[in-house]
């Protein structure tokens, strides 16, 4: 991550798809969520519950792309409960 919050594609997802890659892709995603909705995003609660709307959800989604030429659907961004499934979400886009 650099100094102003923006993470590469590699960072967002390096490792495996267990543990410490969900865990440093949800780190990635954390970073992504604060610079679309300017706080801190709750790690537990879902994109909406966060200060999310689908405005939002389209931009999140198309700075995922940019950053990892991944696409995620901006309803599925919508729908996700956590980070840590919008990571996996994410992860599995790349499969």
């Amino acid at each position: 991550m650099d100094g102003r919050g923006s993470v590469s594609g590699e960072e967002l997802f390096e490792g495996t798809v267990d543990g410490p890659a969900v865990r440093e892709s949800t780190e990635g995603l954390t970073g992504l969520w604060t610079e679309i909705l300017g706080a801190d995003a709750d790690a537990d609660a879902g994109f909406i519950a966060n200060g999310g709307d689908s405005l939002k959800a389209v931009l999140l989604a198309d700075r995922i792309f940019t950053l990892t030429g991944q696409e995620l659907d901006f309803l599925e961004i919508l729908d996700t409960p956590d980070l840590a499934t919008l990571a996996r979400a994410v992860r599995g886009s790349r499969d």
